[in-house]
């Protein structure tokens, strides 16, 4: 049997315990280090997909309904007669075909009207269960966008003078003396949406012309 002082000799040193708790502290503060970037990193990216996400969905609705929209006026709760489009500050409101109604299931038009309206930084998408409404038909609403800075719809017109000009407001003033079946539909429609981070969506849509002129 070797005596007690050999094997005594063989344990660690003070020193060699202070280096290994370090090397072990360093690798922790690596390996945490690492960790927390990767997670930063994956709730990045989870954001990002979660915006544009957001996006696409956006201009999901408003590429189905700008672009499906119809001369179809309609009546208010009050049974006057509205335009087919109308549209004020951060406010637009119209009636688009392609409403899905697979196999006639609902008894209902596919026409739709529908409401974009901006209220304290969230962009809302309306639309009715019918077209002519009455007082008892309800209101049904999506959010659409939040974080919204301004919502921006202008109209392209081509005057009776054959002249180009872009409004803020539809129908024009020179066209509300005319019943709303004849009046005029925009030759083709403008939205930007300016979102608080600074992201711009911005298209043209395209309209059809009204039967009834």
């Amino acid at each position: 049997m070797k005596p007690l002082q050999a094997r005594i000799a063989r344990g660690f040193t003070l020193l060699e315990m202070v280096i290994t708790i370090a090397i072990f502290a360093f690798i922790y503060v690596w390996a945490a280090s690492f960790l927390g970037s990767a997670l930063q990193g994956r709730d990045q990216l989870t954001a990002s997909a979660d915006i544009m996400e957001r996006n696409q969905r956006a201009m999901t609705f408003l590429t189905l309904d700008f672009e499906q929209l119809v001369s179809r006026p309609v009546r208010d709760p009050y049974g006057d007669p509205q335009p087919a489009i109308m549209g004020r500050d951060n406010y637009v409101e119209f009636t688009r075909l392609g409403w899905s109604n697979p196999f006639g299931l609902r008894k209902r038009s596919e026409m739709q009207r529908v409401m974009y309206s901006l209220e304290e930084g969230t962009l809302y998408r309306r639309y009715w269960p019918v077209l002519d409404a009455n007082v008892a038909t309800e209101l049904q609403e999506d959010v659409l966008l939040e974080n919204v800075e301004t919502f921006t719809v202008r109209y392209l017109d081509l005057t009776p003078q054959g002249e180009w000009q872009w409004l803020e407001l539809w129908p024009d003033v020179a066209m509300l003396s005319q019943p709303v079946w004849q009046q005029r539909l925009p030759k083709s429609i403008e939205v930007e949406i300016e979102l608080e981070d600074g992201d711009i969506i911005h298209r043209f849509y395209r309209t059809v012309v009204n039967p009834w002129i």
